[in-house]
């Protein structure tokens, strides 16, 4: 398994910028999206998958 150096409180602070988001820089379906998508994001958050980290790196290295 990889691990990665992302401390919880910041994981929290995230979300709680996101839960935060003004009306005036998203419309209703832009809130609508952002509301159906929150669930599967959260568990990502917590618990990404070697996958995905592996995806995530080999980008970065692209760059």
């Amino acid at each position: 398994m990889i691990t990665t150096s992302t401390s919880t409180p910041d994981l929290n602070h995230l979300n709680q910028q996101a839960e935060n988001l003004s009306g005036e820089f998203l419309n209703d379906l832009d809130l609508m999206f952002y509301e159906s998508i929150k669930p599967q994001m959260d568990r990502l958050n917590m618990s990404p998958e070697d996958e995905t980290i592996s995806r995530i790196l080999a980008y970065s290295k692209s760059l």
